[in-house]
């Protein structure tokens, strides 16, 4: 009998690791090409970071390499796009954040995906608080101070925030709601120029994600006077909650999930969200996404819809009260 050729055995192998699902890397080539994550927003930012950290556990539990592609622009929409048009196969997934469907349907008149239908959550990722700071020069110490300096000095209350049409906007019109006198936003092109200007005395307050205001507050630079989160945050332990200040209706948080285009089948949907609630539980991108002042939340698909639901019933209101259009 002739002697099986090396060709031949490493062939047999490769079928059997197929066939019986060895992990190695090998059978991983062989059966699945790299997954993309796609992301709306530039490299470097903190959607970006949030992404490439859960990628980097994703290999494991979904046995295929995991890449972040990020197309930036038009506040997320052109990812949108991208996600319409990829492949069902659990191939193309997309860092979507809840403003997508909870905000957008009501600041745009014309969208170029249909909320509820090309935005298909496989599992939430983070939760995110914001907060509203001011100046360290600033005198107001509280929040029960801003109020009453609002309503003393209408003419300068104005505030700042990341973008016109996003939550740290309408969290601003909601606070100016809540003391009863309007405010005056002033939206940056993101919030690194907002702070600077804040921290700068050149808005007289401003709403952000605590992990953007965290670092200068701890430093002395500026003040942060409440977050939005129903738990005060491990990074600002000394500032209260809207909640413990008698403000639940500025109880509200940030979304981040992972999502499939339409018309993904469940089976994938499922094999996703079980992968993803494996690689939140890590230490790993637990360590790197606290330090944002995000706090984990893996979920089932239908507890991500159920979530995304809250917010848009949360945000709906605000928006459409504000009066505001993006277009």
């Amino acid at each position: 009998m002739n002697k099986p050729s090396t060709a031949w055995l490493y062939s047999l192998a490769l079928i059997v690791a197929v066939s019986f699902g060895t992990p190695s890397a090998i059978a991983q080539s062989a059966s699945r090409p790299p997954a993309r994550i796609l992301v709306g927003f530039s490299p470097g930012g903190t959607l970006d970071v949030v992404t490439r950290a859960l990628a980097d556990q994703l290999h494991e539990p979904l046995n295929r390499t995991v890449v972040v592609e990020n197309k930036p622009g038009a506040g997320g929409k052109i990812a949108v796009d991208a996600l319409r048009a990829a492949p069902a196969d659990g191939s193309v997934a997309m860092l979507c954040p809840d403003f997508l469907q909870s905000i957008y349907p009501f600041v745009f008149n014309k969208l170029n995906y249909a909320a509820q239908r090309d935005i298909l959550p496989a599992s939430t990722v983070v939760e995110f608080p914001m907060a509203l700071a001011v100046p360290a020069t600033s005198p107001i110490k509280t929040f029960a101070e801003y109020a009453q300096w609002v309503r003393a000095h209408p003419e300068h209350a104005n505030f700042g925030h990341a973008a016109s049409g996003g939550p740290t906007h309408f969290l601003g019109l909601q606070i100016a709601k809540v003391i009863g006198t309007p405010l005056q936003d002033v939206p940056f092109q993101g919030a690194a120029p907002m702070i600077v200007n804040l921290v700068g005395g050149n808005v007289a307050a401003g709403s952000s994600t605590v992990g953007d205001f965290a670092q200068h507050h701890n430093a002395g630079k500026l003040r942060v006077l409440a977050v939005t989160s129903a738990q005060r945050s491990p990074l600002l332990p000394d500032v209260p909650t809207f909640g413990e200040l008698g403000r639940k209706e500025l109880t509200a948080v940030g979304v981040l999930a992972i999502c499939l285009p339409p018309g993904t089948p469940a089976v994938v949907v499922s094999e996703w969200s079980t992968a993803i609630r494996k690689a939140v539980a890590t230490e790993q991108f637990a360590r790197k996404i606290r330090t944002l002042g995000f706090v984990e939340t893996a979920s089932s698909p239908a507890e991500a819809r159920a979530r995304f639901g809250e917010m848009r019933a949360f945000w709906e209101p605000v928006v459409k009260a504000s009066g505001f259009k993006a277009d």
